[in-house]
């Protein structure tokens, strides 16, 4: 099973959609994302840098190779944005 991964600051912040701290509303930082026991789902860990609360929350994804989108990009039907 592969291991929690740190984010690195190549991700850029705008990117990320950060939850509110439920202690004091400052907006979350996000500091891991682990795989979860269930497939399609990760365990992202968010930090508050205001008071160190840590909000865990599990999020679901589609992979990518499987998508609807990647079989119209093969096929040729996607285009960049002009």
């Amino acid at each position: 099973m592969p291991q929690c991964q740190r984010l690195s600051s190549v991700i850029p912040f705008v990117a990320i959609e950060r939850p509110a701290c439920p202690k004091c509303k400052a907006p979350m930082m996000l500091v891991s994302i682990e795989p979860a026991r269930a497939r399609g789902v990760d365990l992202h860990t968010f930090e508050c840098a205001i008071c160190n609360q840590v909000l865990k929350t599990l999020a679901a994804y589609e992979n990518p190779m499987k998508s609807k989108g990647l079989g119209r990009w093969l096929q040729g039907d996607l285009h960049p944005p002009q």
